[in-house]
């Protein structure tokens, strides 16, 4: 499972370099700057620097900056210089990302070509004291690894992000971080993001502690409870998605809460899906809770159905299952009975009034945990059914499955 939470943030990591222009990055206080004067911050004629500026900032020009060799390993000024080239990239204020151009894909293709220098450490630790807020949060992000930041680099990075205002270096410390909240700095840091004014620092947080490395961490439930009911509907939308990864049914009255209030039914998806997680726990099936499982059943059955309501992703997360844990989970999970899931998907499918692309998905369940004749009566129902406005689709998928 860390595993795979660290691939995640490597891949964020990976999306690091490049591009001129005057659009507006951050400067240390959140304030829009250009890209010039983020530029002009690192512009301290240091070697590495001056190679950069020797040479356009172009694809063509960053490909004839390096001299070395593919799959040799860098100098220790080209890979400096590389790392300053994230100091002319802009960042998307709305996203909190650097932008993806031609340049950016250009240092990127330098970094996958080529190894990096021995002395690689200890340029990183220079870099993330950069004046430049993309050097800076993009060296600290360079920490994260497949088994995790070190004690030692967890209080580094905490020390580093201390006094830190940027946006984007905070988002990027919390990405870095966002596994080692049982580690007191790195929950000190990431918990306190939960206030900042910058929705995608929030947004970030939240993924952060709705993390099954957060689980027991004193403070985390408290902040997850804080950010469920956050103004922003992004960063309330990501906590209900990532909130049942804590295993905590002491989030069910907050998720019901969603479900409840029609006037947002894609808030609907996000709560369902962190209840399926309590209760069915996909890809892992190593939890189980009566409480997510009766709650979602509820749900399911509320009537009368809408386009909307259920909402249909909410209908079809049973449709994936881990042959090898499988068994295991359903022995604990003894609330979980197949015939009576069938039967609960068979009146979704059969409802005329609920969304199709819930319906559809249905079927499907229902193959994989009843039997071709359960099938066969979904198809005889809505073939009796003429006033189905959606008969000849869900005909369609019908067919597919029987086959």
């Amino acid at each position: 499972m860390k595993k795979a939470l660290f691939s995640f943030a490597i891949a964020m990591a990976a999306t690091a370099l490049v591009a001129c222009g005057g659009k507006s990055a951050n400067n240390a206080e959140g304030e829009a700057t250009t890209t010039e004067e983020s530029a002009a911050a690192t512009s301290d004629e240091s070697p590495a620097m001056q190679l950069l500026n020797s040479v356009p900032f172009t694809p063509e020009g960053l490909q004839s900056m390096i001299k070395t060799e593919k799959d040799k390993p860098l100098t220790d000024l080209e890979y400096e210089a590389l790392w300053l080239g994230y100091s002319k990239i802009d960042i998307d204020e709305k996203t909190l990302e650097l932008k993806n151009t031609p340049e950016f894909k250009a240092i990127k293709e330098q970094f996958r070509d080529h190894k990096r220098p021995s002395n690689q450490d200890a340029i990183i630790e220079k870099l993330i004291n950069s004046t430049s807020p993309q050097v800076k949060g993009m060296a600290l992000l360079s920490y994260t690894s497949l088994f995790g930041v070190s004690s030692d680099n967890v209080t580094k990075v905490a020390n580093v992000l201390k006094d830190e205002k940027n946006p984007f270096v905070l988002k990027k410390g919390i990405r870095t971080l966002m596994n080692e909240l049982k580690k007191e700095e790195a929950a000190k840091f990431v918990l306190a993001q939960v206030k900042n004014e910058n929705s995608q620092v929030r947004k970030e947080a939240a993924i952060a502690i709705g993390n099954p490395w957060s689980q027991g961490v004193p403070g985390v439930t408290e902040a997850a409870k804080e950010l469920l009911y956050d103004k922003d509907d992004d960063v309330r939308g990501m906590m209900l998605h990532c909130v049942g990864k804590l295993y905590d049914d002491s989030f069910i009255p907050d998720l019901v809460k969603v479900l409840n209030d029609d006037s947002q039914p894609k808030m609907h998806g996000e709560a369902i899906r962190s209840l399926y997680t309590m209760w069915y726990d996909y890809p892992f099936h190593k939890h189980t809770s009566k409480a997510a499982y009766d709650t979602t059943v509820n749900y399911l059955k509320k009537k009368p159905r809408t386009n909307n309501i259920p909402y249909w992703t909410s209908i079809t997360e049973t449709k994936l299952r881990a042959e090898k844990d499988y068994p295991a989970w359903k022995a604990k999970a003894t609330y979980f009975k197949e015939n009576e899931w069938v039967k609960l998907m068979t009146d979704i499918a059969t409802d005329p009034n609920a969304n199709w692309l819930g319906r559809g998905p249905a079927v499907e369940i229902i193959a994989m945990y009843g039997t071709k004749a359960d099938v066969e009566k979904v198809k005889s129902i809505i073939q009796a059914n003429n006033n189905d406005k959606y008969q000849s689709q869900m005909l369609s998928s019908i067919e597919k499955v029987l086959k």
